[in-house]
């Protein structure tokens, strides 16, 4: 099929597509071509890319916020709760982007997603930079969020599951170990830059980081694992890859994995956004506080090289449920323990860190293993829309719970949630067993 059969939109990314192989070659590079003479080589090393630019997109399209937060809440006339707003409209909108961009990872169209949505980012962060009025600070974080839903991890975990098969879960781990640092990169840089340069001046080196590493990492990385996929994919694709999302919609397990990271994610990210005033209330001193909410991070790459040193020895929905487990008996520790033992609180941080930091990788794994990988790009964009709108308004519904009842009437809110992902999860893993 020719790409005007494909229609303008195709052929027009051809051309565009043609045009910066050349400017790769021009500089003495060629990711479609290194793909083609050594295609294992080539995915090692894209996925190597992918975790760079993955590193570097959230670090300067996702923890830029609360990196600079305090820089804006001195500077700008807002007040933080406007500032706060503006964030969660961007992760509603890179919620509203995700089926859009699981459709074009089905099309074979993932460089151009990747590589063009942190280009978006980078111009986004440009727009920010220039911010005197709510209005302009608010559509910067509009954009920021379809950049977000076209080229973190949602659309990047779909696009490799789509083009690497069997291998998917191992490569994504490897991601998500490199891309662990980006908070790492993020807030200290941050409020260096801050400091040093102030806030405009930071945003636009963070623009400069996105748009010259992190969009030409992304789309390089994409070219060569686009190169020579395991499922086919183009045009042709389509009608397929639709009947596959049909049909898998239709399933009782669709509609499980459909609650259950969502239910996940709400506790998780309501969670996060107030653990420092919930250690502090139970009785830990903020530094105390400080360092076991420093655990999670570490203790989130801990769970991610676990999984991957297990491999495949251990089924993906036997480690999603460990990991469901652990977020629910995190919870209960914070809740009864740590007020009567604010000790506890380290024991909280390492079964959270743990437990939180593998649902990135087993969704999309647990996705592919109960419904298949064909059609997997617009399932993964529709699942990412509960998922991200939980995350979204967790910490504000978070907030409205405690002024209700306190942070024990949250945390009892946060585990009841915890327990219903759990018990779907258990359906779930009672009917692919049954099914078996």
């Amino acid at each position: 099929m020719t790409p005007a059969q494909r229609g303008p939109s195709a052929g027009g990314l051809t051309r565009v597509g043609a045009g910066i192989d050349r400017a790769w070659r021009a500089i003495g590079l060629d990711p479609h071509g290194y793909a083609q003479r050594q295609p294992e080589k080539a995915e090692r090393l894209a996925i190597w890319l992918l975790g760079l630019g993955q590193t570097i997109g959230y670090a300067g399209i996702y923890y830029i916020f609360a990196a600079l937060l305090l820089a804006w809440d001195a500077a700008l006339p807002w007040g933080k709760s406007w500032l706060t707003f503006a964030f969660m409209c961007a992760i509603l909108t890179g919620a509203a982007v995700s089926p859009l961009a699981g459709r074009w990872v089905d099309l074979g169209r993932g460089r151009w997603l990747l590589g063009g949505g942190m280009a978006l980012g980078a111009g986004a962060l440009l727009l920010l930079g220039t911010a005197q009025s709510y209005a302009v600070f608010l559509l910067a974080w509009l954009v920021l969020g379809a950049a977000q839903g076209a080229s973190l991890y949602e659309p990047c975990f779909a696009f490799v599951t789509r083009t690497t098969g069997a291998r998917a879960r191992r490569n994504i781990t490897l991601i998500t170990l490199v891309a662990g640092f980006a908070s790492s990169l993020a807030y200290p840089s941050g409020a260096f830059l801050a400091e040093s340069v102030g806030w405009r001046a930071a945003v636009w080196i963070f623009a400069g980081v996105v748009g010259l590493i992190g969009a030409p990492a992304l789309h390089a990385g994409a070219t060569m694992l686009e190169c020579c996929p395991v499922v086919p994919r183009g045009a042709e694709a389509r009608a397929p890859d639709e009947a596959a999302y049909r049909a898998a919609r239709a399933r009782p397990e669709f509609w499980l994995i459909f609650a259950a990271f969502p239910l996940f994610g709400f506790t998780g990210g309501m969670v996060i956004a107030h653990v420092i005033p919930i250690l502090t209330g139970a009785g830990l001193s903020l530094p105390q506080a400080v360092l076991a909410a420093s655990l999670f991070g570490p203790m989130q790459v801990a769970g991610r090289l676990t999984t991957m040193l297990l491999g495949h020895r251990v089924r993906p929905l036997t480690v999603t449920a460990v990991s469901f487990s652990g977020l629910v008996c995190a919870v209960l520790v914070l809740l009864v323990v740590v007020p009567r033992v604010p000790m506890a609180a380290y024991l909280f941080a390492l079964l959270f860190g743990a437990s939180y930091g593998l649902v990135s990788i087993l969704k999309p794994v647990v996705t592919v293993e109960v419904l298949g990988p064909r059609g997997y790009g617009r399932i993964a964009g529709v699942m990412a829309v509960p998922f991200l709108v939980a995350m979204a308004i967790a910490p504000q519904v978070g907030s409205v719970i405690w002024r209700l009842g306190g942070y024990d009437l949250a945390l009892s809110a946060g585990l009841a949630a915890a327990a219903l992902a759990l018990a779907a999860l258990l359906v779930l893993i009672g009917r692919v067993r049954r099914g078996r």
